[in-house]
C-alpha cells in the first residue's frame, strides 16, 4: 500500500489518496472530525461541503480527478477480456442445452 496525502493538508483536514495492491484505490478525508473512505473522487472533494468553492477546495478537487486518473484501477479501453463470462455471452446460450420432457 502506499499513500499519497493532498499538499494542503492541515491539522484537522486532510485529504490521501491510497494505492492497493488488491481491491479498488481509494481515498480517505479527515475533515471536522470526521474521517470516511471513498472511492469515487468527487464523493472525497463533496465532503468539504460549503467549503469545496473555496481556492483550497478546487485545488482537492483537481488532486482527487488527477490521482484518479493516474492510478485508476478500472478497466482501461484496449484490453481485451478473456474471462469465461465474457466468452460465454458471445455465444447463444441455448446451443449447447437439452430439454427434459
Amino acid at each position: 500500500m502506499k499513500v499519497y496525502p493532498f499538499e494542503g493538508n492541515r491539522p484537522g483536514c486532510s485529504f490521501d489518496y491510497f494505492r492497493v495492491r488488491e481491491g479498488p484505490n481509494y481515498f480517505v478525508s479527515h475533515y471536522k472530525g470526521s474521517t470516511r473512505g471513498h472511492i469515487d473522487p468527487k464523493e472525497c472533494w463533496r465532503a468539504l461541503g460549503m467549503a469545496k468553492f473555496t481556492d483550497s477546495g478546487k485545488a482537492l478537487k483537481a488532486w482527487c480527478l488527477e490521482m484518479d486518473e493516474m492510478y485508476s484501477s478500472s478497466v482501461k479501453e484496449g484490453v481485451v477480456d478473456t474471462s469465461f463470462a465474457s466468452e460465454a455471452a458471445l455465444e447463444d446460450p441455448t446451443t449447447n442445452t437439452k430439454m427434459i420432457v
